[in-house]
C-alpha cells in the first residue's frame, strides 16, 4: 500500500496544490493587468521614487514603471513570486518528514517494504514535481496576464523567469528537508529557511546601494535566482548550475542524516 510513496505524496497535496494554483492564477493575471490601468499615466514621479537609495535596497535597482519589464520587475519579480515559491517548497518539504514523524505516520510509511532511502528520495521528487508544476502555472499566467494587458513580452523570458522561480523554490525545499533528515524538530527547518531567505534578500538588494555588501552578494542565494535580470538578458545557466549544486549538496546530506537518525514515535 505504501510502496509508492512518490505518488502517494502526490495525491495528498492534490488539494493543496489546487489552491496554489488558482492563488497563483488569480495573484498573476491580476498583476499584470493592473499595467492596462497605468497607461497613459504620468508615471515621472513614481519613477523618481524609484530611483531613491531606500527603493534601489528594497527591491534590488531601478526599473521604468512605464514598461512591461519594469511593471514586473517592481514587485512580482523581485517579491511576489519569490515568496510564492518559497513558502510552498517550504510548507512542503516540513510536512513530509518531520511533519508525519510528528503526526506519528512516519513509522508506518517506514513499516513498509521500502528503505528510508527510497523513502527519502521519493518525498524529494515528488516535491519537484509540484514546484515544477507550479512553475508552468506561472509562467501560463503571465502569458495570459501579459497578453490581456498588451504587454507583448516574449514567452521564452516568462519560462525562463518561472524556470528560476522553481530553482528557487527547489533550493529552500530542499534545506528544509535536509534539516528534516537530520533533526525531528520541524520548527527547524522552517526557522532556518524563513531567516536564510530574509537575509538572503537583503544581501542581494541593498549591495545594491552599500559598497561594504557587495563582496557578499554571492553569498545569496537570490543573486542567484535575480528574476529581473532573466527578464531582461536571458538566464543565466552558470546560476542555474549552483542553484543545482546547492540542492544536490543539501539532498546529500538529508538523506544521509535520514538513515541513520532515530525516528520518533
Amino acid at each position: 500500500m505504501f510502496n509508492n510513496i512518490f505518488l502517494k505524496t502526490l495525491r495528498d497535496k492534490r488539494k493543496t496544490f489546487l489552491w496554489w494554483t488558482i492563488g497563483i492564477l488569480f495573484l498573476s493575471i491580476w498583476y499584470n493587468i493592473m499595467y492596462k490601468t497605468i497607461e497613459g499615466v504620468g508615471l515621472s514621479g513614481m519613477n523618481k521614487m524609484m530611483e531613491s537609495e531606500f527603493m534601489q535596497g528594497f527591491l534590488g535597482g531601478v526599473y521604468d514603471l512605464s514598461t512591461p519589464e519594469g511593471w514586473l520587475s517592481t514587485e512580482l519579480l523581485p517579491l511576489l513570486g519569490p515568496i510564492i515559491f518559497i513558502v510552498f517548497g517550504v510548507s512542503f518539504a516540513s510536512s513530509e518528514i518531520t511533519g508525519e514523524e510528528k503526526e506519528g505516520t512516519l513509522n508506518l510509511l517506514l513499516s513498509g517494504p521500502i528503505s528510508r532511502s527510497r523513502f527519502f528520495l521519493q518525498k524529494f521528487f515528488a516535491m519537484t514535481v509540484d514546484i515544477s508544476g507550479l512553475g508552468g502555472v506561472f509562467w501560463i499566467s503571465n502569458i495570459i496576464g501579459t497578453s490581456a494587458a498588451g504587454m507583448k513580452l516574449s514567452y521564452l523570458s516568462l519560462a525562463e523567469v518561472s524556470f528560476s522561480l522553481v530553482f528557487l523554490g527547489l533550493t529552500f525545499g530542499s534545506l528544509v528537508l535536509a534539516l528534516g533528515g537530520l533533526t525531528s524538530k520541524r520548527g527547524i527547518g522552517i526557522g532556518s529557511a524563513s531567516t536564510i531567505a530574509v537575509v538572503s534578500y537583503l544581501l542581494n538588494s541593498m549591495s545594491q546601494i552599500v559598497e561594504e555588501l557587495k563582496p557578499l552578494r554571492p553569498a545569496s542565494v537570490f543573486h542567484y535566482y535575480d528574476g529581473a535580470e532573466v527578464l531582461k538578458n536571458g538566464i543565466n545557466f552558470a546560476d542555474i548550475g549552483i542553484l543545482l549544486g546547492g540542492i544536490l549538496v543539501l539532498l546529500t546530506i538529508g538523506l544521509y542524516g535520514f538513515q541513520y537518525r532515530d525516528i520518533g514515535t
